[in-house]
């Protein structure tokens, strides 16, 4: 299963709308066509800007921006998605030990801790909700995504001029984080 790079806004009670994301994606030509013009997922091919805004590590990495059949999705390409009320959320198998806010003891059974409202930490006794721990980027928080799929936890980051563009449409400070890609 391939990862991808998530991006959202700093806090978790701030929303957007998608056609704001998209459009600085569109200006920065990180976006394509649609992949599925008749479905109401909001996902995209990249575009020739894709490269350029999400920063991988090493000489040159091998990036795959088709897929090989109509199922596969380890290929380069954007989801866009907006959640309720409720901050989400998002992990993947590379996902590490969140730490207490609070304490910064590590949280051994976090993945127990998704499905609550609070979490009470086992060392301090202090409660928070799960998107209060500090994740380490290896969780994405949010009720709004970029998603940048097929990027691998720490493989890759987005260009200061992509987060600086959105903070600026959005009105929102900007985070990143790797987790495992949605399924949408």
């Amino acid at each position: 299963m391939s990862g991808s790079l998530f991006l959202s806004p700093r806090s978790n009670s701030d929303s957007c709308d998608i056609l704001q994301m998209y459009e600085v994606l569109e200006s920065l030509n990180i976006v394509a066509e649609p992949i599925n013009q008749n479905s109401l997922l909001h996902s995209y091919r990249a575009g020739d800007g894709f490269a350029q805004h999400v920063i991988y590590a090493g000489c040159s990495p091998y990036l795959k921006f088709e897929p090989e059949n109509e199922t596969d999705t380890a290929f380069c390409h954007v989801a866009l998605h907006a959640s309720s009320t409720i901050p989400l959320i998002l992990t993947g198998k590379n996902t590490t030990k969140p730490r207490c806010p609070h304490c910064r003891a590590r949280v051994d059974a976090w993945s127990l801790m998704l499905d609550e409202k609070s979490h009470q930490c086992e060392k301090c006794g202090e409660t928070f909700s799960p998107a209060e721990y500090d994740w380490r980027q290896q969780a994405a928080i949010g009720r709004c995504f970029i998603e940048l799929r097929n990027v691998f936890p720490s493989e890759a980051t987005p260009s200061d001029k992509l987060m600086a563009m959105l903070n600026e449409k959005t009105g929102y400070e900007w985070r990143y984080a790797w987790a495992g890609a949605t399924n949408t």
